[in-house]
């Protein structure tokens, strides 16, 4: 298990490093399966993943949204930004109360379970912040919103070019670098079906969410020489829709049901929904541990 934390946080730092940064508010879906209360009197909430957020460099360009005008000189370098970011709540309230936090035969979650949660979130490298969460369960679907507002210390690039043609390579540079504050919104609703006799569940959600794309600014050769050498903040309204896996320990035919440390792990894939009129392309893959 560390040797695959360790490789993930290998690879999160060298993606995040070499795209422009991408801000967002967390995902609704595991603190709404923490106010379902399927698997009752887990507290501890944990989620780690990645998103990524690009203008799609297949999109001609008069049918670029402001949002993707703002590609660097000569064009040949694209917007797209990548986080990795670890997600823990910090507080949450559930209702209505649970009285038998271990469990109980054909246990079927709460049908109106809601719940307000308040999470923190570090993001690589150099990312804090801290978002509300509120859900509410309507029989067997669920809406949510979540909103963020992190604080970050971005990281550019020196640009070097190569001889006369235009071919550039870029490196990390610590000397190109910006502080930004932001806030993004997140609004969405889903299902979630569980079989709970086998402790599996499979869910879907949608909805419409804030990104950011944050870029620290570049240097040529170690000077300032474009007019991106300032970077830039930029930010887009997108529809998007998931689907995720669960598993969870409440387990009645496998007299597991009146055990305690009951425990919910979700996967979870989310997608931006691509038009002609928002050239945005968004992913986002997680996994959330409920203990």
């Amino acid at each position: 298990m560390r040797k695959i934390i360790l490789l993930f946080i290998i690879f999160a730092c060298a993606i995040t490093w070499a795209e422009d940064d991408v801000v967002l508010a967390p995902s609704i879906v595991p603190p709404a399966m923490a106010a379902k209360q399927i698997a009752p009197g887990v507290r501890y909430l944990f989620t780690i993943g990645n998103s990524l957020g690009a203008c799609d460099p297949s999109t001609p360009k008069e049918m670029h949204s402001d949002f993707c005008r703002s590609e660097r000189e000569y064009g040949e370098d694209k917007i797209s930004g990548f986080n990795a970011r670890l997600d823990i709540n910090l507080y949450n309230i559930t209702w209505p109360k649970t009285e038998n936090t271990e469990g109980a035969e054909n246990w079927y979650g709460h049908t109106f379970g809601g719940g307000m949660f308040l999470t923190t979130h570090y993001s690589i490298p150099l990312e804090i912040g801290i978002s509300p969460i509120i859900v509410q369960w309507l029989g067997p679907i669920y809406v949510g919103a979540a909103y963020d507002l992190s604080f970050g210390h971005y990281f550019g690039y020196n640009r070097e070019r190569k001889g006369y043609n235009v071919n550039y390579t870029y490196h990390f540079d610590a000397g190109a670098s910006t502080n930004n504050f932001s806030g993004s919104l997140n609004l969405g609703g889903g299902t979630m079906f569980f079989m709970n006799n086998h402790g599996l569940a499979f869910g879907a959600h949608a909805g419409l969410r804030q990104l950011h794309i944050i870029n620290a600014g570049e240097n040529l050769n170690g000077n300032p020489a474009t007019r991106f050498s300032y970077g830039y903040k930029l930010h887009k309204w997108i529809f998007y829709y998931g689907l995720e896996f669960a598993n969870y320990s409440n387990l009645p035919l496998l007299k597991e049901a009146n055990q305690k440390q009951h425990f919910f792990s979700i996967m979870s894939y989310e997608m931006g929904l691509h038009t002609e009129t928002n050239p945005v392309i968004y992913w986002s893959f997680s996994f959330s541990l409920l203990l």
